[in-house]
């Protein structure tokens, strides 16, 4: 019998630039939005990575205020 991993959907990982681009911005605003905690990233080395998934949230939680 051969186990199969369940089917999960995997958010695309985004650059700080690649979410600067997006969103009109500058990649230090993006990087102020992480260090300051506003915008959830994952550290990969030395570089930061964004779930599409954590960038829909923060613009919720930006267009909530």
């Amino acid at each position: 019998m051969t186990r199969t991993a369940p089917e999960t959907p995997i958010s695309r990982l985004l650059t700080i630039p690649e979410v600067a681009e997006r969103l009109r911005v500058n990649p230090k605003t993006v990087r102020r939005w992480i260090t300051g905690g506003k915008l959830a990233a994952y550290r990969v080395g030395r570089q930061w990575r964004i779930t599409e998934d954590q960038l829909t949230q923060f613009l919720r939680a930006q267009c909530a205020r």
